[in-house]
């Protein structure tokens, strides 16, 4: 990657980090509010959190596979893309379909609990990363899995939100970590760019 690549993927991550916890604050407050300006509103914020989650985790899956080499998550990787754009689509087509709203609610949160234990999964696989990511491995692997364990519980699920953002915290720290090493690399050392 890049190092304009992972400045880029270092702010989207920070942008996340702040932005997850008002929004989704933001969306709870209008829920059950029938006005369209409300649903409107839910639905960017839905849109929204899908988009940043899509790109966010897509420069984690390249920076994983190019830079390090590691391919063993990433079919959790996929997996948990898909599930945030079904579960997504699910709660936007319930939000303009009135009618349908409870049915694609539940199937939404089923959906959830999916990603929840992918992103345990996930949390368990990126331990196995040779490169300890200057000591934040670990940390961001257990914010993982914490993170997934919350979401897939259903009734931790505003912890799970806060966990992500300080796991998003996390991963922008990393992508600047390795913009800094990218631009900076040492000749020859483990930290040189391939």
């Amino acid at each position: 990657m890049t190092h304009r690549a992972l400045i880029i993927a270092g702010w989207l991550a920070m942008i996340s980090a702040f932005v997850t916890i008002p929004l989704t604050y933001f969306s709870f407050r209008l829920d059950g509010n029938v006005d369209p300006n409300a649903s409107a509103i839910q639905i960017f914020i839905q849109l929204d959190g899908a988009l940043l989650f899509v790109a966010i985790t897509l420069y984690l899956k390249r920076l994983l596979n190019t830079r390090f080499r590691f391919h063993d998550a990433d079919k959790n990787i996929v997996l948990m893309i898909v599930a945030n754009l079904v579960a997504s689509v699910l709660a936007i087509v319930a939000l303009s379909f009135a009618q349908v709203k409870e049915t694609l609610d539940v199937a939404a949160l089923v959906v959830v609990v999916f990603q929840g234990i992918v992103q345990i999964q996930f949390g368990f696989k990126l331990l196995k990363l040779q490169d300890d990511l200057d000591g934040m491995l670990k940390p961001f692997c257990y914010l993982n899995i914490a993170t997934g364990i919350c979401i897939a519980s259903i009734v931790l699920i505003l912890a799970g939100v806060v966990v992500s953002a300080i796991a998003d915290l996390m991963l922008g720290t990393i992508f600047f970590h390795v913009a800094k090493l990218v631009r900076e690399p040492q000749s020859g050392g483990p930290d040189a760019q391939p």
